[in-house]
């Protein structure tokens, strides 16, 4: 027999007084109950756990004969084999089969690990023994990423007394999920995870010592080079540090071997669906004639102005409404909750409002929504059957029951329509299956937006077909919640994506940066034809330039532009420092105020810097001095208007400082932030020299406008 499949894990029990404990492992017969502990070789020593650790393993055992269990204690070496401890189980519990009740709960969790769950949970022991200390799992989104972490820490904690682990997450919607899945599946642990989002621990932690936590999990690790957040992981000593994410790849194309050096990517999105793991997907294609070829684009996405003025038109609106009425409006199809994808908030606005005019119960769920959260609980108690989203929950956001997907929104980025698919592949015991609206627009010959079809590279469209299904027929049935749809035809569809054709292409801006250039001067080198771009698109006049990776790299040799990286950051930096390029004043004062302001982990507030900078000005002003060039705009009016100032300042010389990848500036957090890497190799000396260098070019400059 398999003597293991009897056997519950952490098996919760109580005392008189309320106080809950957890039973390593427990097994039930028809006439016993039976509970196994693990001991290590400290077993549980007063001297070595405390004394209070010990009055509670005591509870513990006192318990377990109160409600009549039988307590059992074995090595943790001899659990460690499969075999023996299938044999001690037979020699202590019994060899007849028949007595061992099967209460549904297989060895040691609520639901057993798929295989490429349990081999997922293998790579990383198996590398961690090895000394790996990061590990990075790339699986589809519902395909169980975090059950793999929660088996993980729950078997580390038991080799960890002081256990501490850290979850990093990037807002408060997967907070509360991350939150209700700790206490659901690792309820002993709760008191020792904490849960903290991106921002929260960009602020705070360094008010913790490098090696507070053993153990630390981030959620959708793509996220996990920005600048801020890779400072927050490279601080802290952890002993083990696991990333989480649905894709490895990043619209920046910045790596994540920089974070985490060890991948596992076993399963496809494919993979999954075939295997049951996640819902499978049933696509409807709305065509409009919405002519998006004029739209521009920055090289990674449409760009959300022009996107904007195309995408809100009522009939297109109109069109999404009528399907949804004519489909999913009757029978157990209207039953289904969905999300419609919009590209801003006024789009989404004018949805709620024509679907709530069409009897169908919507609301607008945007960054404006006041009360998200009291929204967020009308619909997942049903009261909102569809939610119009931007920017709200592409990334993250778990809700099971969610059966329709509207994407409404078109991007050209793999990565965000992905995270948006991801919102409604969670399965459930009555929801096999996702209905996805992907609504097509004319795209021109050049750029395609993602669509379900390009993502699975299916060229074979069938109303409500599978999406991973290429071998309909006409005649076939399409069965879906009591919807049926004979096939009459199949059309073929164009699966060539923007990003599957140049997903690895870099932009004018991105080569400017790689270069440590100007925008300007690889247009101009352009127009003298010293470079050519791989691939030109044209909208009107306009055109965009896109270089693949060789060509980059062969221009880069031909005009001797040298490698820049992390080796070469100081450097690179005081070589523009000595430029001295100074058609106004702007960079001496902003750079003194960031050298006066910066703090121990290289972050300046952007409230300082600007009081510093105004401050600057203003004193020449009160002194009746020429404030600067007549080209300045800085007068007495304008210095009083800070956010016309911070966004003169952040325009015109912080963003040479970014495109050289000094210094970064984040919106959310109101920080300037240094490279992390410059920032290490900045000694007291070299602060010293920016000072220095700053004050004299400033006394220069200004020697014929009545000095500093």
């Amino acid at each position: 027999m398999n003597a293991l499949r009897y056997l519950t894990r952490e098996y919760g029990i109580s005392d008189e007084n309320g106080n809950n404990y957890f039973l390593d492992y427990f097994i039930r017969t028809q006439n016993e109950r039976y509970a196994v502990e693990e001991n290590g070789l400290n077993f549980h020593h007063p001297q070595i756990i405390g004394e209070e650790k010990y009055r509670k393993q005591l509870n513990k055992q006192n318990t377990c004969v109160l409600w009549g269990i039988k307590l059992f204690r074995f090595s943790k070496e001899d659990c460690a084999f499969q075999n023996r401890i299938e044999d001690d189980i037979k020699q202590y519990f019994g060899k007849d089969t028949t007595a061992f009740v099967d209460d549904g709960l297989k060895i040691d969790r609520k639901v057993e690990l798929y295989e490429h769950q349990t081999i997922g949970l293998q790579e990383i022991q198996k590398r961690r023994m090895a000394g790996i200390k990061a590990f990075l799992i790339v699986l589809p989104t519902a395909s169980g990423k975090s059950r793999i972490v929660e088996e993980d820490l729950r078997e580390f904690a038991k080799e960890k007394p002081g256990f501490r682990e850290l979850i990093l997450v990037p807002g408060i919607n997967i907070l509360a999920d991350w939150r209700e899945r700790v206490q659901e599946s690792v309820p002993e642990l709760a008191e020792k995870i904490e849960i903290r989002t991106y921002a929260y621990m960009c602020r705070h932690y360094t008010e913790f010592p490098a090696d507070y936590y053993n153990y630390i999990v981030v959620d959708e690790a793509h996220h996990a080079v920005a600048p801020m957040l890779k400072r927050v992981i490279q601080y802290y000593e952890a002993d083990f540090t696991v990333g989480l994410t649905a894709t490895d790849q990043r619209p920046d194309k910045k790596k994540l071997e920089t974070v985490f050096g060890t991948y596992s990517t076993s399963l496809s999105l494919k993979e999954a669906m075939e295997k049951g793991i996640v819902a499978r997907a049933n696509v409807y294609r709305i065509e409009t004639n919405i002519d998006l070829s004029k739209v521009r684009f920055n090289g990674k996405d449409y760009i959300n102005a022009d996107l904007e003025k195309r995408i809100r038109v009522t009939s297109r609106n109109e069109l999404i409404v009528n399907v949804l009425q004519e489909y999913l409006g009757d029978g157990e199809a209207a039953r289904r909750q969905g999300v419609i994808f919009c590209v801003n908030v006024a789009h989404a606005n004018e949805m709620a409002k024509l679907l709530n005019r069409a009897n169908i119960t919507a609301a607008s769920y945007t960054r404006q929504t006041k009360n998200p959260a009291s929204v967020m609980t009308d619909f997942k108690q049903k009261k909102i059957r569809f939610l119009c989203a931007c920017n709200m929950i592409s990334e993250g956001w778990d809700y099971p029951e969610l059966g329709i997907l509207v994407m409404a929104r078109p991007t050209l980025s793999k990565v965000l329509y992905l995270q948006q698919i991801g919102r409604g592949l969670r399965k459930t015991d009555t929801k096999k299956n996702i209905i996805v609206i992907d609504v097509v627009d004319e795209y021109g010959a050049m750029i395609k937006a993602c669509n379900m079809h390009t993502i699975f590279a299916n060229p074979y469209y069938v109303p409500f077909g599978d999406i991973i299904k290429t071998d309909y027929t006409p005649g076939d049935m399409v069965v879906i919640d009591g919807l049926k749809e004979r096939i009459e035809r199949i059309m073929e569809v164009d699966i060539n994506s923007f990003e599957e054709k140049y997903g690895d292409y870099l932009s004018q801006e991105q080569v400017a940066r790689e270069y440590f250039v100007s925008t300007g001067t690889v247009t101009s080198w352009i127009k003298k034809k010293k470079i050519a771009p791989s691939v030109e698109y044209r909208f009107g006049n306009k055109s965009i330039y896109l270089f693949s990776p060789d060509d980059v790299e062969k221009y880069r040799k031909e005009l001797n532009i040298k490698e820049h990286n992390d080796s070469t950051i100081k450097e690179d930096f005081f070589e523009f420092l000595e430029e001295r390029d100074y058609s106004l004043s702007y960079k001496m004062p902003f750079l003194l105020a960031i050298v006066k302001h910066i703090d121990a982990i290289g972050d300046a507030k952007i409230e300082d810097v600007l009081d510093d900078y105004i401050a600057f000005y203003q004193d020449r002003l009160s002194r009746g001095l020429q404030v600067d060039r007549s080209t300045c705009p800085y007068d007495e009016k304008m210095l009083k208007d800070k956010k016309a100032v911070q966004k003169n300042m952040l325009t015109n010389r912080f963003e040479k400082f970014e495109r050289k990848r000094s210094l970064y500036y984040s919106k959310d957090l109101s920080v300037i932030s240094m490279n992390h890497a410059l920032f290490g190799q900045m000694k007291a000396e070299d602060w010293e020299r920016v000072r220095r260098q700053m004050r004299e070019d400033l006394r220069k400059y200004y020697d014929g406008m009545g000095g500093v």
